[in-house]
């Protein structure tokens, strides 16, 4: 991949999606495997052990990760679960580093804003690239148009002297366009917006023809009947309802969801 005539260091390549996808999820069932025959379930006790795994599960939560909860109440027996959850890394933040989020004009715009504002970002770090950068509340010189315009953007990125982030605006069937950009760019790291309530089949199938994620920023879990569900894509959560996923975050989302089911 070539690089700026300043660079000194190129950042090591991120497998495409496809492949992290598939061995994550080889290595994923044969850890939970392992563990099913391993771990010791309590045979009884008020909050955790068999019933609250059964009960996570049903809320999407992936086997490797539940047959975890079954030490202390269910709060704390949750946090402990997902501490095994793989953690994103944190967004670019060096001067020149740009993070792509990709997916819906205003959800993908709500995380470049988040990310923005978390790093003290002025307005002109924030990029759209899409149809209607009016309707994103992007002013339109800060709006790439295709490919050939990203390429040109980078050169500019590459050479700011604080991070920047590009919200790239893509449905689950516009995959094709948002790779074209991101391998214009070539961020150091793309995130992917997530509607928790979207069927996990045909999110896999967005990620697979993005080519490249690094994460996903899950969003809308009130709405889903499994909220947890998109864990089984085996690609760390960097942001949870808009918030910074942390063991901490799913426990409390998880608990509110098992109280309204008498969990």
């Amino acid at each position: 991949m070539p690089v700026e005539a300043t660079a000194t260091v190129e950042k090591p390549r991120t497998p495409p999606a496809s492949e992290r996808l598939g061995a994550y999820a080889q290595a994923s069932a044969a850890a939970a495997e392992a563990m099913a025959d391993k771990t010791e379930r309590p045979a009884n006790g008020a909050n955790a052990g068999p019933a609250l795994i059964h009960k996570l599960e049903s809320l999407g939560v992936p086997e490797d990760i539940s047959v975890r909860a079954t030490n202390g109440d269910t709060y704390g027996a949750i946090v402990e679960a997902f501490t095994a959850l793989p953690m994103a890394d944190p967004a670019p933040d060096a001067p020149g580093e740009t993070l792509i989020v990709v997916g819906e004009s205003t959800h993908a715009m709500e995380v470049a804003r988040f990310v923005a504002e978390a790093q003290r970002l002025d307005a002109e770090h924030i990029l759209f690239a899409g149809r209607n950068a009016a309707a994103a509340g992007i002013d339109g010189k800060r709006r790439i148009t295709g490919a050939h315009d990203a390429r040109l953007w980078a050169k500019k990125l590459r050479k700011s002297d604080a991070p920047s982030v590009v919200a790239v605006e893509a449905a689950l069937d516009e995959a094709s366009w948002a790779a074209a950009i991101v391998e214009a760019v070539r961020p150091v790291a793309v995130w992917v917006v997530v509607d928790a309530s979207r069927k996990t089949s045909d999110v896999a199938h967005h990620l697979q023809g993005l080519r490249r994620v690094d994460a996903i920023c899950l969003r809308g879990t009130g709405s889903s009947g499994d909220p947890a569900s998109p864990l089984s894509l085996r690609v760390p959560v960097a942001l949870l309802d808009g918030r910074p996923s942390t063991p901490f975050q799913w426990a409390a989302m998880l608990c509110e969801r098992l109280s309204l089911v008498g969990g």
